[in-house]
């Protein structure tokens, strides 16, 4: 066993809330009054205790008011717990929110020092890195500049690259990386699996099954503030998807504050439709299904793109799909505002039996993200006896499409 990098011991934290406060990151609840006042004990985290090995990348997944983010928080010192402990072994950098820590009348170049100055650095540390942070955010030409006037892009691309560049032993990090343009995302989940192989703790809050998959050596699933389930990242996802994420055939995805694109654009609903139409958690090998969305644009958007993506349970991209497919001259149009539903076929035959789960996305390509829901649901493929997938049985390949074959004979045999 190697040095201990964190360690938790029945780490908890309980919101108290009446009729002034109406979110929580919390999860169990139960009522009491108080005078005439209605109150919620919620706890947020209950009886974690968690040891993270140094040089370990921990993933850890839960749905939306699992308290991830609340054990980050209190793991960077930003909220205590109410009851139980964690130790730290090590400096620590986060990057919770955009631009945590920051002060905003500051430039981004105070900004980096001040960041550096709180992990303990030296001034020699802080001005090796100096040049990789500022090249890496991409804000040459506004470092001078107080942070409070910069976009909520490069607010959060210089917060990721001080987080990540600051020599810190341990590096948490949340559900950031949702927002931003691809290009970026694609640049910081590198960066993460750069800083992990140079043998630094991380722990990375995300929905993304495929980079907890990529990224992680191991992850943890919480559940309703407790600590369901630990092990190697594709035992913690099939937990995850069978049990954690109900099929139902559909799903609803409430207000999300931590969407960039919510003034522009929203993900309202997911449903997998069966031949005859219905909402369904099993789909025949043989018959296909029909992925039906559901989405609102508050505002008129040039060049939206949605799209999905369908993944194996293993962790498999089996294919991404765009609204755009068909019509690539669409990719200049104005969607006007209002409510819309779009509808997607996989034909009979092209899946093979087993779990699937699909993550939405949508954006302006190559501009920016406008939401994400990863996963968004997630179904099961199942063989009925049908002669098509019995002919394809033995063969290789994440899927088995019927492809048509055209023989000509050029020739008789001579004798």
């Amino acid at each position: 066993m190697g040095d201990i990098a964190i360690r938790t011991q029945g780490l908890s934290k309980q919101y108290t809330i009446g009729s002034r406060h109406s979110s929580l990151d919390g999860c169990r609840s139960k009522s009491h009054v108080v005078g005439e006042q209605n109150v919620n004990a919620i706890w947020a985290l209950n009886d974690i205790t968690l040891d993270v090995e140094q040089g370990e990348v921990l993933g850890v997944i839960g749905r939306n008011g699992s308290g991830k983010s609340t054990l980050l928080r209190i793991l960077s010192r930003i909220t205590k717990p109410t009851k139980g402990q964690a130790v730290i072994y090590g400096r620590v950098g986060s990057l919770l929110e955009v631009g945590t820590g920051f002060h905003p009348d500051l430039t981004g170049r105070e900004n980096i020092r001040l960041n550096g100055m709180l992990l303990g650095m030296k001034k020699a540390e802080i001005d090796r890195q100096f040049d990789a942070i500022v090249a890496f955010a991409e804000v040459e030409r506004f470092i001078d500049t107080p942070v409070k006037k910069y976009s909520s892009g490069m607010y959060m691309r210089l917060a990721f690259a001080v987080a990540a560049h600051l020599e810190c032993d341990i590096l948490l990090v949340d559900e950031v990386l949702a927002v931003g343009d691809v290009a970026f995302q694609k640049k910081c989940l590198s960066k993460m699996d750069e800083v992990s192989k140079a043998g630094r703790t991380v722990l990375f809050v995300s929905h993304s099954i495929p980079a907890i998959m990529n990224l992680c050596t191991e992850a943890i699933l919480l559940d309703e503030g407790t600590l369901r389930f630990c092990g190697d990242p594709q035992s913690v996802v099939d937990e995850y998807l069978n049990g954690s994420r109900p099929m139902d055939g559909e799903a609803r995805f409430a207000h999300r504050a931590e969407r960039d694109g919510e003034a522009h654009f929203s993900f309202l609903g997911l449903r997998v439709l069966d031949e005859s139409g219905r909402p369904t958690t099993h789909v025949d090998v043989s018959k296909g299904c029909t992925i039906d969305m559901e989405y609102i644009v508050h505002r008129p958007i040039t060049g939206l793109q949605v799209a999905f993506e369908l993944w194996t349970g293993s962790g498999v991209c089996v294919l991404c799909t765009t609204d755009l497919d068909c019509d690539p001259a669409r990719r200049m149009a104005v969607s006007p505002q209002g409510l819309y539903r779009a509808l997607c076929r996989l034909d009979s035959t092209l899946l093979r039996p087993g779990r699937y789960w699909i993550d939405l996305g949508a954006s302006i390509p190559g501009v920016r993200v406008l939401d994400e829901v990863q996963p968004a649901i997630s179904f099961e493929v199942i063989d009925t006896g049908s002669i098509q997938y019995k002919l394809a049985q033995g063969r290789r390949g994440a899927i088995a499409p019927i492809i048509k074959w055209e023989s000509t004979l050029l020739a008789g045999e001579s004798r």
